[in-house]
């Protein structure tokens, strides 16, 4: 029988050990106090282990195999998996012997996206919006993050500002303490939001504690939209932010006259409940 190969198409790590992109003869060593020492070898084209040779190995791990139910046939399976790694085991008869696989997945996609951005993939703005958020949201650099997202917006083939883009740019300012030109960037796009992007808008400002420049927001979407669900509902939030459960009741009772279905209608009720208690409903 052939040797077994495994690839990895990038840089890696197998129990914590770094080991190269590319593809390798897998052999194993079983003894029996049940370690197992696993070898990766340059050599991944011989036949079986008959001419295995130590000078091939380009890397070798110890592992402590385990006892599992009966298995006929020679098996590998990812026995678990995370966001940056995963342990596959070889399975065979009642023994498993697993070995964990890691990867900089980060670094990785950030290898990819900048391929993207010079490839076909590059003239579309969503490659661009798709680039800002995932740096915003996984340590990349914020400067570049920027520089991506201001491209989408306004500077780059497709480019359109969007209220979507916009909420990425703001997010990546904010993260950089520029507050006032995070909400500068969002007052820009307000008049072509829809009215629930505008009242999550507001929610999201009273969960980052700004309750001044909520009530301001969830104001403009009363004004924009009179009478349209679920702009009262979004002035009770910005009351209830402020400690004003009155008020909050007030607009609680006017958000009941208009609920969209009975789901949206129970849960006004509820917080009109808690309101009259002087309980936070947000």
């Amino acid at each position: 029988m052939k040797i077994p190969t495994i690839t990895f198409s990038d840089d890696a790590t197998v129990e914590g050990k770094a080991i190269k992109a590319g593809s390798y003869g897998l052999q194993m060593i079983v003894r029996d106090n049940g370690n197992v020492t696993v070898i990766f070898s340059s050599n991944s084209t011989s036949w079986g282990s008959y001419f295995y040779k130590p000078s091939e190995d380009v890397l070798q791990v110890d592992v402590t195999s385990k006892e599992i139910p009966h298995v006929e046939l020679l098996t590998y399976n990812f026995v678990s998996v995370d966001a940056n790694s995963a342990t596959l085991a070889l399975q065979w008869g009642k023994k498993e012997i697993p070995f964990k696989v890691g990867f900089d997945v980060t670094n990785i996609v950030f290898t990819d996206i900048r391929n993207k951005m010079q490839d076909q993939p590059g003239f579309q703005r969503q490659t661009w919006e798709q680039a800002a958020n995932y740096a915003l949201n996984n340590g990349g650099n914020l400067d570049e993050a920027l520089t991506w997202i201001n491209s989408a917006i306004s500077g780059q083939f497709f480019s359109k500002r969007t209220f979507a883009n916009s909420q990425i740019k703001a997010a990546i300012l904010m993260k950089q303490n520029k507050k006032t030109e995070a909400l500068a960037a969002m007052d820009e796009v307000l008049p072509t939001a829809t009215v629930f992007e505008i009242h999550q808008y507001g929610r999201q400002l009273i969960g980052q504690g700004m309750n001044d420049k909520a009530m301001e927001v969830f104001e403009y979407n009363t004004k924009k939209n009179k009478g349209t669900w679920p702009v009262h509902y979004g002035l009770a939030r910005a009351y209830s932010a402020k400690g004003d459960h009155k008020s909050a009741a007030k607009h609680l009772k006017k958000a009941l006259a208009n609920p969209p279905n009975e789901a949206s209608k129970g849960r006004v009720q509820a917080n009109l409940d808690k309101a009259n208690k002087g309980e936070s409903i947000n």
